[in-house]
């Protein structure tokens, strides 16, 4: 079944009104943006460098210097794309914590633990390990560049719900928590663009909250079904295209 604190807070922001709505919306949009933005901060920021050193020593000297497939310079380890590292990968942190709120009221709530890290090393993992890029042909072992950029996104997703499901009892009404775990959330709001997106949602899913008969319609079994299905199916494509890739590079 969905997520039972959503189901009841959803409830119980039917009297209130439209304001309860976008109070519910913005802790929930939030949360999920800050607990995002710290896991990207020291999963993908701090734990990718930390995994791009290792193979600097590990592989051949002769690919220091050259280009990497997201404009790295291999082997070259400067504050300034550190800085720009850690940036992005906050970034793209709070998008995914984005991604895990929207989809709490329609995920089951036991599952998502695991659901998610598959989803994010299958799916993200497909996106970084090509095999006709640079990076995964040059770098050796070949196996160890692979389990570790695939390990990434999945333990960042795995951080990223551990978060909200800790940080939700305390969001908001203890404000000197709340300030403190903002702090990594940051850098996403110089992202204009994700919180335009986050609004352009907020306001689709307040006039969606509305109508009663959509308010609880993440609530029954249909929707419930194709969510997962949905969920089941990307990650399905994921897995497919990461295992086209790694048997190609291997």
């Amino acid at each position: 079944m969905a997520n039972p604190a959503c189901r009841k807070e959803l409830a119980e922001s039917t009297s209130p009104g439209m304001l309860a709505d976008l109070t519910m919306l913005a802790r929930w949009t939030s949360l999920g943006a800050c607990a995002g933005g710290l896991a990207g901060l020291v999963v993908g920021g701090i734990g990718g460098r930390l995994a791009m050193l290792l193979l600097r020593f590990t592989s051949p000297d002769f690919i220091r210097g050259l280009e990497s497939d997201d404009g790295f310079i291999m082997g070259r380890f400067t504050f300034s794309n550190t800085l720009s590292l850690l940036l992005v990968t906050t970034v793209l942190g709070s998008i995914g914590g984005l991604f895990v709120v929207l989809g709490r009221p329609f995920l089951p709530a036991r599952y998502v633990l695991l659901g998610w890290p598959l989803a994010a090393g299958t799916i993200v993992g497909a996106i970084i390990v090509k095999s006709d890029g640079v990076d995964f042909s040059l770098l050796d072992p070949k196996v160890l560049a692979i389990a570790m950029f695939v390990a990434i996104p999945a333990a960042g997703a795995f951080l990223i719900v551990w978060l909200i499901q800790r940080w939700e009892r305390w969001w908001w009404t203890d404000w000197k928590r709340t300030t403190v775990a903002t702090l990594p959330g940051l850098p996403s709001i110089v992202a204009f663009p994700i919180w335009i997106v986050a609004a352009v949602v907020m306001v689709i899913w307040v006039a969606v909250l509305r109508f009663e008969g959509l308010r609880t319609l993440h609530e029954t079994r249909p929707v419930r079904v194709l969510a997962v299905s949905v969920f089941g199916l990307l990650t399905a494509l994921g897995t497919f295209s990461l295992g086209n890739d790694i048997r190609e590079i291997l």
